[in-house]
């Protein structure tokens, strides 16, 4: 029950999707339709931005994911292997900090990135977005660290390895899961993400997703088969990425946990 209560969006969302606009709002509102028809898609593809903003999602989604894995990993196997004074106020502080709704940067982010001049650019987006992802990233890899056997590692220094070769060597291997739930959160916070898109990116030619199917809502009306398309088009990376990585996303937040 809980099942269909929750799929049950999902699958109107595709029906109207593939709902022909003049039969969109006539009744009677059928759950199975067969008048099935990809004008929505056609109109969405040809007639709109939709590819440009698809891009424009793409490029900072991708950016997000290389400097939240760099960063996130280096930053927990710091956590782990070194001691430096205040590390686990380090640690906390960063898990702390992702408790706060990204609003509360947004208007500082502003006025940095326009000082900066690096408003509506594909740089300023993906930092962006690598502030709101990056402390949790941070403590998954902190934690994910700390269950492999440091003995690993001397192993790796006996044989010559230097630190940085037994890091990627033996360190990375093991800890693949975890990097690859950090890779689904960064990729799923800057897809989805309205806010750091709306105000940082003011010129048309940059919208992200998010905002570019805002943009299908106007004053006149709302273009329901175009919108509920987009949400198809959209929905599919994120379930693909899911759906195929599913066991080492659980398996990150059952190490995180």
């Amino acid at each position: 029950v809980v099942l269909v209560a929750v799929a049950f969006p999902f699958y109107w969302m595709l029906l109207t999707s593939f709902t022909p606009r003049e039969a969109l709002f006539k009744p009677p509102f059928r759950l199975v339709r067969w008048d099935l028809s990809l004008g929505n898609y056609r109109e969405l593809l040809f007639a709109t931005e939709f590819a440009r903003y698809f891009v424009n999602s793409l490029i900072a989604a991708v950016g997000a994911i290389v400097l939240n894995v760099i960063a996130a990993t280096l930053a927990g196997y710091g956590l782990t292997r070194f001691a430096f004074p205040g590390k686990k106020t380090f640690a906390f502080g960063t898990l702390f900090s992702y408790m706060f709704p990204p609003m509360l940067m947004a208007i500082p982010l502003y006025i940095l990135f326009s000082a900066l001049q690096m408003r509506n650019t594909y740089t300023g987006l993906i930092l962006a977005h690598m502030a709101i992802s990056l402390p949790l990233n941070i403590w998954l890899m902190w934690q994910y660290f700390q269950i492999v056997p440091l003995s690993l590692e001397e192993a790796a220094w006996t044989s010559g390895a230097s630190r940085l070769a037994a890091l990627r060597q033996v360190c990375l291997p093991s800890a693949r899961p975890g990097i690859l739930s950090v890779g689904i959160f960064s990729f799923a916070l800057s897809w989805n993400d309205f806010t750091f898109a709306f105000i940082l990116q003011t010129d048309r030619k940059m919208f992200t997703l998010p905002v570019g199917l805002a943009s299908f809502v106007e004053q006149t009306g709302v273009h329901w088969g175009m919108v509920m398309a987009a949400a198809v088009l959209v929905s599919v990376p994120t379930f693909l990425l899911v759906f195929f990585l599913q066991r080492y996303l659980l398996s990150g937040l059952r190490t995180a946990g």
